[in-house]
Parts: C-alpha cells; sequence; structure tokens
C-alpha cells in the first residue's frame, strides 16, 4: 500500500519518524525526507519533539549556517522545535496542547508536514503517532534495536510477539481510525546494514516477515552502515545536495553516490513522491510557491 493518496480535501500529509529507542537514525532519515521532499518542489513544515536532544533542529540549523557561509541556496522547511513552540520549561501537558493547535495553523499552506519524536515513550510522541498519516520506523539492524517492535523468544520454536512500542502504535493508530476513520501506513527500514550476509541478518530479516503482518506495518528497502550519513550532519547537507570536495573530501563522491541510491529507493518505496520528481531534477512546487531557501551571496 502506497501513502501517495490524494490530499487536496484532508489538509497536508502528516510523516511521523518514530521509535522508542535513541540512535536508531530517526533525525538524519527525517532530514534526507524534509530535502526529498523540498528538492520534489512540495512545501514542507517540520517539527523536532524531541526536547532534550533537539538533534533535528541542530541538523536544520547547521544547513542554514553552510548556506549562509559557502553562498548556498540550500532548500530549508518551515522548522519549529517543540521548545519554540512551549518554551523550554513547558509541562508535558502543556507541549501536548501547543503542539496540536500550532499543527491546525499549519494546514493551508504546506503539502507535508515531517514530525521527528524522541527516542524514548512520552505522552507527545504517542499524539504524534496518531496524527500520521505515514508513520516510518528505522531500527539499527540488531536484536537489541528489534526488541524494540518484536519479543524474541530464547527457544528456536519460539514465536516472535510485538513489543511495547508496537503494542502502543497500534493503540495510536486504532485512535485515529476511531476519531476520523483514516488508516495510517506504518513503514518500517533497517538501518546501517552491513555490507556482508550474516546469520544476524537472516534471523532479523525472518522475525520482521514473521510479525509485519500481525502488526501492520510493512517492510522497505534499507541503509547500509555509511560514515557519509554522519559526516554531512554539521554542515546540514545530505546525500540528495550537490556536494563539493569541501563537504565530502577528495574521495567521498561514490560514498555519496551510493548513499543517494540507497535514499532515493527508499523514499520511492515509502510512496510519498512518484519516482520522477526524486531529487536529481528539480520541479516548481504546487500552488506556485517555491521551498523557502538561503538565497545566494553577493
Amino acid at each position: 500500500m502506497s501513502t501517495q493518496l490524494a490530499q487536496e480535501d484532508v489538509g497536508p500529509r502528516v510523516v511521523v519518524v518514530g521509535n522508542y529507542k535513541g540512535g536508531s537514525g530517526k533525525s538524519t532519515f527525517a532530514m534526507h525526507l524534509i530535502v526529498a521532499l523540498l528538492k520534489a518542489g512540495r512545501r514542507v513544515a517540520s517539527f523536532d519533539l524531541d526536547v532534550q536532544q533537539q538533534t533535528l533542529s541542530r541538523y536544520i540549523q547547521n544547513r542554514h549556517r553552510w548556506a549562509q557561509q559557502n553562498g548556498l541556496a540550500l532548500e530549508l522547511p518551515h522548522h519549529a522545535p517543540i521548545s519554540d513552540v512551549g518554551g523550554e520549561e513547558a509541562g508535558a501537558a502543556d507541549h501536548v496542547t501547543l503542539f496540536t493547535r500550532y499543527l491546525g495553523t499549519l494546514q493551508d499552506d504546506y503539502d507535508f508536514i515531517v514530525i521527528d519524536t524522541p527516542g524514548s515513550e512520552s505522552h507527545l510522541s504517542l499524539v504524534a503517532h496518531g496524527m500520521a498519516d505515514a508513520l516510518v520506523t528505522p531500527i539499527n539492524d540488531s536484536f537489541v534495536d528489534l526488541d524494540v517492535i518484536v519479543n524474541i523468544g530464547a527457544t528456536v520454536d519460539a514465536k516472535p510477539t510485538p513489543s511495547r512500542y508496537a503494542r502502543a502504535v497500534a493503540a495510536a493508530l486504532e485512535g485515529r481510525r476511531a476519531v476520523c476513520g483514516r488508516a495510517t501506513d506504518w513503514i518500517v527500514f533497517r538501518n546501517r546494514l552491513a555490507t556482508l550476509a550474516s546469520r544476524n541478518h537472516k534471523q532479523i530479516t525472518a522475525a520482521l516477515e514473521w510479525i509485519a503482518p500481525e502488526v501492520g506495518f510493512r517492510l522497505a528497502p534499507g541503509l547500509s552502515e555509511r560514515v557519509i550519513f554522519r559526516e554531512l550532519f554539521p554542515m546540514g547537507l545530505t546525500a540528495f545536495d550537490q556536494l563539493d570536495e569541501r563537504a565530502l573530501g577528495a574521495n567521498g563522491g561514490m560514498s555519496r553516490v551510493m548513499a543517494r541510491v540507497e535514499v532515493r529507493s527508499l523514499v520511492e518505496e515509502i510512496g510519498l513522491l512518484p519516482p520522477d520528481t526524486l531529487p536529481g531534477e528539480e520541479r516548481v512546487p504546487a500552488r506556485g510557491r517555491r521551498p523557502r531557501a538561503v538565497e545566494r551571496a553577493g
């Protein structure tokens, strides 16, 4: 099932990147998705709901600074950290109220709203999950990270069962269906895949394929372990950007190409954009408005 549905009558598509475990690559993927959407001419707003880490917010700030320092026109979303919406001293209940209220003000101005959630359980994160038209969950390719979604028994014949996060997602999505009658497309992909196949890889594949129909998610192509994803963070860049030697170093070209191919395949599988609008060919956004960008210096 693709997430690419007509949205004109119901406002922007809400894409939530969620997982209760930190370090799974949520913010890195959220940034790549945001840039892919912007480069395809879509109008994008983004939220960072992680009050403590605010990794996505720092990623976007780094992008703005790099653009200014180097005279580049880099696409930027309309971004709001939750601390800016409610203040750092706001309580959990205030954050939920302010977040939902602020979200309502964006309905007529954007095609997509991308929400990055914290790597821990919170009521605010659960509320965001319940708003998702598409929920994207990255997990590292290990049994420790898989345990967030699936409980694996110690015996060979033990069947995988849904974990705490999977049950929380199911409750949030069921609540959404009860309120508005709309389903959520839940996509899980594996991050930091090893280049060589292993017994661990096969076991995790089998567990995910077993549990996916029961829990209600679908699997998308994963991303390999690539240093370039971490190297681009200080500059706020992504594999979709035009990168020169200042960003890549002398030997980074092939790494960038492979990273871009993988992320492109993942975004295509999620189905938010038709293949012919993915980065590589700029387009004017709908309703005649261009994505926000930092103007070239001079």
